[in-house]
């Protein structure tokens, strides 16, 4: 017998958390596993296409609010109900204490938050704090194992010294063997600072094309590459048209063929404003790429292979761009070998956390 899982996402679109689930969908024995997906969004997400073809369900409500709560949740109920799922995995965050609750009630026996953050991005209102106070309870009621991709990020939703699992976003090591392609960016023999996320405010876009426009004074043949998009892409445009940058700043929008890209790369600059992990940073280092990364990022992305240097956002954007100066001096890089070794080292081997969730979600 199959057993289903039903993993609770906003939408599949391309995102830290969602390509996490799709990497280890892949791995995955489906004979024994399979993976369905609940979204709230009636958009068609980049990844559902393929989750069909691996032989996954999609099933939408419409998102939560408040004022329709009590609808939602007889939705839900009705939906666990009416389909035999072995396991619920919620990527919601604190709402996942609502969801799992409803899970409860519906006799689902495996019940997984897990958290993918160190913020909900919210502010510390008096409702804010009353609802996050609520979810948590409910997080601590009906939950029977707590996941984070980080040790902060899992701290952030369950609190310290409750014991939750560091499940790292693991990916396919292979991929970053043989990464050989050839550079998109120009001119072909610049200096590419490359970045990979969503074109939104956490990721701190606007602060990385200040920093660039400074590094761009001493290196005029430097060219960026920016892989994403995001509801931030049209003032990206505008800033990149205020520093004169157009000829020299690339944006790829969404691809799938990240290992690739990566390996055009001779820094990779991430200066979010917080991040769970920032899993991308991870990729970086398994291309063997130097990077430069805000200290609001968790030290556990360093994989200690001498590749990343952290930095206070409040340093400024000269700061940065002297420090991307210093990087590029960086010539001596770990080997293939060294760098499998890490990851795998560090739990970023996708089959073997496959693996493990195998066992999970089949209740041994």
């Amino acid at each position: 017998m199959t057993n289903r899982v039903l993993h609770v996402f906003t939408a599949m679109n391309v995102g830290g958390a969602e390509t996490m689930i799709l990497n280890l969908y892949r791995a995955i024995d489906r004979e024994k596993i399979q993976f369905d997906f609940l979204v709230h969004t009636e958009e068609i997400g980049y990844y559902e296409q393929e989750i069909i073809a691996l032989g996954g369900r999609i099933f939408r409500l419409p998102y939560p609010r408040m004022r329709y709560l009590s609808s939602y949740q007889q939705q839900l109920f009705e939906l666990f109900s009416q389909n035999q799922f072995s396991a619920v995995h919620s990527h919601a965050h604190f709402f996942s204490g609502f969801i799992l609750k409803v899970a409860k009630k519906a006799s689902i026996p495996i019940r997984v938050a897990h958290s993918h953050t160190t913020s909900d991005g919210q502010n510390a209102s008096i409702f804010r704090q009353l609802y996050r106070s609520y979810m948590k309870r409910n997080l601590r009621k009906n939950v029977t194992h707590r996941f984070g991709c980080s040790v902060t990020a899992g701290e952030s939703l369950f609190g310290k010294n409750v014991e939750t699992n560091v499940l790292p976003n693991s990916f396919n090591l292979q991929a970053y063997e043989q990464t050989t392609a050839k550079k998109e960016s120009k001119p072909v023999d610049s200096i590419v600072i490359g970045h990979v996320g969503r074109f939104e405010t956490v990721k701190n876009h606007s602060f990385f094309l200040e920093i660039f426009y400074h590094f761009k004074r001493n290196y005029p043949q430097a060219s960026a590459v920016l892989v994403g998009d995001g509801p931030e892409k049209n003032k990206l445009e505008d800033l990149i048209e205020k520093y004169q940058l157009q000829d020299s700043v690339n944006l790829l929008g969404i691809r799938s063929d990240i290992p690739a890209i990566m390996s055009t790369f001779d820094i990779f600059l991430f200066p979010s404003i917080y991040e769970g992990l920032g899993n991308v940073v991870i990729e970086a280092q398994a291309a063997g790429v130097p990077c430069l990364v805000s200290d609001t990022v968790p030290k556990e992305v360093d994989l200690a292979m001498n590749l990343v240097t952290f930095k206070r956002l409040t340093n400024g954007a000269e700061a940065w761009a002297e420090e991307l100066t210093k990087l590029i001096v960086l010539k001596e890089r770990p080997s293939w070998d060294e760098r499998e070794r890490k990851l795998k080292s560090f739990g970023y081997d996708v089959v073997e956390n496959a693996k493990f969730l195998e066992k999970l979600y089949s209740g041994y």
